[in-house]
């Protein structure tokens, strides 16, 4: 045991701990378990939307539920980690984190109604939101902060390895069984870190500062992400001016509004709207809402395109998303290294540069598109995406002072995965409705002048007169065909757009890196 290890002492109220070279092991194995059932919980079931949405019958609209209920739980927990951590302790806060997620994902796994599936996913997106901020601050715990850059390092590794290897796995899942072991995959995993962590963790500080909930902040937060997901999946589905998408869209936005005013008069926010009053607080929140939409998004959508328009079994598709990942997790910890020398605007501007011409790139890509051509796309997406987040913390952080660094960091979390489940939201809505334009627009172009779709039907049905059908059979099969061609094309059409748009909210994101830029001394 060192010296160093000797003067590092963990006190809660089962007295004070001696961090040994084996304890630190010991915490460091449940905060690496615990952050890499969360983040792989994040992206392990995107391979399978299209597979759970033939099961019940559910558009892009709706499938997008999956993704967006886990963020915005996951914000939620989030804001209410630091509060839960300090009333109970790092070990009770993680346990029962892993507790509702083993029930969360059950729930998901068993459902027999989609709103089913989404409660689940929505239970593993609150204990997600839990566990990721416990395991950072038990990994700070059992390291001096010489060399908690280290401890960065670790965590970040698990965090972002996570959603890069986890639509691989999942797609193994669906190809060897079906949809439902997408949600018990991660059981085991999250059951040993449990165990881990019921011996390795501290319990509650005694001598820890009180600090209350800001309850009323936590209630208009939850109705505000709520009321306004809500309203906007079933705005095509209900009309956009119906009395129900309406009012919820109008809730969201009242308590949006209220939510603003009462973090400002309360003296412990959970969201210190203040610090946004410095144009770099402002700008840096902002980068990393931009850096939620472009992650998790893309997290999102290409593995379904890869499916449905690229004809890829869930397994292909995932392993399409397994070089970036893998690059990310690398890259990721060297950014922050880096980070601390190089201006931050560079790297921010460069990251989105990339991410936004990679996903314009998407958009020309077609069902004859190599494998390793997407591949090296997703690869590109994930080194821009490497290079924006570690800057940007470091930056928005480095110019506070100490007892705002919590607050600020609070808020970067909570763009981050309040951003990113909108993101997802809005582009699954975009994405359904240009599909439902692009067929109505290829269909009126099926007319009895349109020669080369009567030049399709006729080869068609002699390849059907071939086989033995009979002429009203022909005409059925190459009806349904040729109706399945055009839903196809019409899908393929509706994520290019989706890509393009989507490529133009990433470049806002070179535009905003400029108020990054260092201010330049005066001479005296």
């Amino acid at each position: 045991m060192t010296a160093a290890a000797d003067a590092l002492v963990i006190r809660d109220r089962s007295g004070s701990r001696i961090v040994t070279p084996g304890y630190r092991v010991a915490v460091c194995s449940a905060a690496l378990l615990g952050s890499l059932t969360g983040a792989l919980s994040a992206t392990i079931v995107n391979v399978a939307v299209p597979d759970i949405m033939g099961t019940f019958g559910v558009g892009q609209d709706q499938a997008q539920w999956m993704a967006t209920s886990f963020f915005a739980t996951m914000t939620v927990g989030m804001l209410i980690t630091d509060w839960l951590t300090r009333a109970f302790g790092p070990r009770m806060v993680y346990l029962i984190a892993i507790g509702v997620f083993i029930f969360g994902s059950m729930v998901a796994g068993l459902a027999v109604d989609y709103f089913i599936v989404v409660l689940g996913r929505a239970l593993q997106g609150f204990a997600s939101g839990l566990l990721l901020p416990v395991t950072m601050i038990a990994l700070f715990m059992v390291f001096r902060p010489e060399r908690r850059s280290t401890a960065m390092g670790m965590y970040g590794l698990s965090f972002t390895l996570g959603p890069g290897i986890g639509p691989w796995v999942g797609g193994m899942a669906v190809d060897a069984f079906d949809w439902r072991f997408t949600f018990f995959l991660v059981v085991p995993i999250a059951f040993i870190a449990a165990l881990v962590a019921a011996s390795a963790l501290p319990g509650r500080d005694e001598k820890a500062p009180e600090r209350g909930l800001d309850w009323i902040g936590t209630i208009l937060v939850s109705i505000f992400l709520a009321a306004t997901l809500t309203g906007l999946s079933n705005g095509q589905m209900r009309g956009w001016d119906s009395d129900f998408v309406v009012g919820l869209l109008v809730l969201g936005v009242f308590a949006l509004v209220a939510f603003v005013a009462w973090e400002l008069i309360t003296p412990d926010p959970i969201f210190d709207v203040r610090l946004l009053l410095s144009p770099r607080m402002a700008a840096s929140a902002a980068i990393s809402g931009l850096f939620g939409i472009t992650m998790f998004g893309s997290l999102y959508l290409v593995p379904i395109f890869l499916q449905l328009v690229q004809s890829y079994t869930p397994t292909r598709a995932g392993l399409a998303l397994v070089p970036g990942g893998i690059a990310l997790g690398i890259i990721f910890p060297i950014m922050g290294r880096i980070g601390d020398k190089a201006r931050a605007d560079l790297l921010v501007a460069t990251g989105f540069i990339l991410f936004a011409w990679t996903t314009w790139q998407m958009g020309l890509l077609d069902a004859h598109t190599a494998f390793w051509t997407v591949a090296l796309l997703v690869l590109v997406q994930r080194i821009g995406n490497a290079m924006v987040f570690p800057p940007l913390t470091a930056n928005a952080l480095s110019a506070l002072p100490p007892h705002k660094i919590g607050a600020a960091n609070g808020i970067l979390n909570f763009t981050r995965q309040g951003f990113g489940a909108f993101g997802i939201n809005l582009l699954a809505i975009f994405l359904e409705r240009r599909s439902a334009f692009h067929a109505n627009a290829l269909a009126s172009t099926q007319t009895e002048s349109n020669t080369a779709t009567d030049d399709l039907l006729a080869r068609i049905g002699e390849l059907f007169d071939a086989q033995g059908f009979d002429e009203m059979g022909q005409g059925a099969a190459a009806t349904w065909y040729l109706g399945k061609v055009l839903s196809h094309q019409a899908t393929a059409l509706a994520f290019r757009d989706t890509f393009v748009v989507y490529a133009v909210i990433a470049s806002f994101g070179i535009l905003l890196a400029l108020v990054l830029r260092p201010h330049r001394r005066r001479p005296r």
